[in-house]
């Protein structure tokens, strides 16, 4: 008689095991596709023409120390040019946070494989799962944060880069055929 009791629980258990298992994959899927949506946000917000601009920026800046010659400092041409570094250093720094999120992404779909896979097989510590499921939810929520303030940054260089370039690279050019032109 205590035998089908014994079973009956047992039963009940493994029956009980299975829907929290369910639930936690379900919030695993969704965390799948939140890492998915980042990493397309991301791609879409990429500095296009990235090495070309890092060249171009470096290009004006050195024509310009090397041809650019006065005995008094035009305080706003001075302004413009220390933004203009101040752009190109940034430039650097897009490129680390980019790679930082991408790199962090790519971890974060293997973490979330490993656990899906954990608890689909019932390996590890099976009363950490959830535990585990906020942990990497919150370490996604640090990542859309990384990635915002990455879009953020990427605005305001674009919007640096579209009003100095121009100018002070005509400017740059201007300077180096005049000194061509004088010392040829």
């Amino acid at each position: 008689m205590h035998y089908p009791f014994i079973f009956l629980i047992l039963l009940l258990f493994s029956s009980c095991s299975d829907i929290e298992k369910d639930g936690q994959i379900k919030k695993i899927d969704l965390l799948k596709i939140t890492v998915s949506d980042l990493e397309k946000d991301l791609s879409e917000n990429q500095i296009q023409a990235f090495s070309e601009k890092k060249i171009a920026i470096y290009s004006v800046i050195k024509r310009i120390k090397t041809y650019y010659y006065l005995d008094t400092v035009d305080v706003p041409f001075a302004k413009k040019m220390e933004a203009y570094k101040v752009m190109g250093k940034s430039l650097k720094s897009l490129g680390a946070e980019y790679e930082k999120i991408r790199v962090s992404l790519n971890e974060e779909k293997v973490s979330l494989k490993k656990l899906q896979t954990d608890i689909q097989k019932g390996f590890g510590h099976r009363e950490k799962y959830n535990e585990n499921i906020i942990f990497e939810k919150n370490k996604i929520e640090q990542i859309k944060q990384f990635l915002k303030d990455y879009k953020s940054n990427c605005n305001r260089f674009n919007a640096a880069y579209d009003t100095l370039h121009a100018p002070l690279n005509e400017f740059s050019l201007r300077l180096e055929e005049k000194y061509k032109k004088k010392y040829q």
